[in-house]
């Protein structure tokens, strides 16, 4: 089976109950998706084979012709952007239309026209962790206006008895320049590591904190104890999954926090 899946890193990684099912039901499985995340899910096992969804041998998805007779198709996208998937064994909107449950909960429940069993599981990635005592802090997100106030950030990690290190992906330099301005020095960093080396990190760190972000979905699925700060965007649909993750509102104490990372 081929499951397109378009989005980025949080995108993926929100539609890993439902690929657990199908893969369950129908395998191999090959995913198409954000392609460093996709390539992820086959080291770990999750699905079978990827390959990055703008990849060139997918252009039929957007003529108006039958579907390749390689494999039956699932799509979560809009059918009107891509013609060919009028001919796909199931395609359904990439998220929940009226945002009234959580994204992965409702990738899961597209799933029931095929039959299959779908039962809920977002298990920790089978990911070799790297140990340390650190907390794992990312800044930064997809949107400025999801990232919470570097004072805000300063102030915890005053408040941790623990050694901090930032995550820094290519759009959060300023981000974490000004945290680093709030507290009045510069922390040691992950510039810009390479998914796998994240992963393990996280799996092997004493606590993540960051904003809603991919970096964010990534930490809760490698069973990180995980806090996950939300303004704009609603926890209901976005929140991270995983066996061990808090989400904050924006106007959380610096000391509810604190003891969320540290309890």
């Amino acid at each position: 089976m081929l499951v397109l899946r378009p989005g980025a890193l949080g995108d993926t990684l929100l539609a890993v109950p439902a690929l657990r099912a199908l893969r369950h039901a129908f395998s191999p499985l090959r995913l198409a998706a954000h392609a460093a995340t996709a390539r992820l899910l086959v080291s770990l096992g999750e699905v079978d084979t990827a390959l990055s969804f703008d990849d060139p041998s997918l252009s039929w998805i957007f003529r108006d012709a039958p579907i390749p007779e390689i494999e039956p198709v699932v799509a979560w996208m809009d059918p009107a952007a891509a013609p060919a998937l009028r001919h796909a064994l199931l395609v359904a909107p990439s998220r929940p239309p009226d945002d009234d449950r959580h994204c992965a909960r409702y990738l899961l429940e597209t799933l029931a026209p095929l039959g299959i069993e779908l039962g809920w599981n977002d298990a920790p990635l089978n990911v070799e962790p790297l140990r340390s005592e650190e907390v794992l802090i990312h800044v930064g997100s997809g949107s400025p206006a999801k990232n919470w106030p570097p004072t805000r950030f300063a102030a915890v990690i005053r408040g941790l008895e623990a050694p901090v290190r930032l995550i820094v992906g290519e759009a959060d330099a300023s981000a974490a320049a000004d945290v680093e301005a709030a507290f009045g020095g510069a922390f040691l960093r992950l510039d810009h590591p390479p998914l796998e080396q994240l992963a393990s990190r996280l799996a092997g760190c004493r606590a993540y904190l960051g904003n809603d972000s991919g970096v964010s979905h990534l930490a809760g699925l490698c069973g990180t104890r995980t806090v996950a700060l939300f303004g704009p965007t609603s926890p209901t649909v976005w929140r991270p999954i995983g066996p061990d993750v808090h989400v904050m509102p924006f106007d959380a104490s610096t000391a509810s926090i604190v003891s969320r990372l540290t309890g």
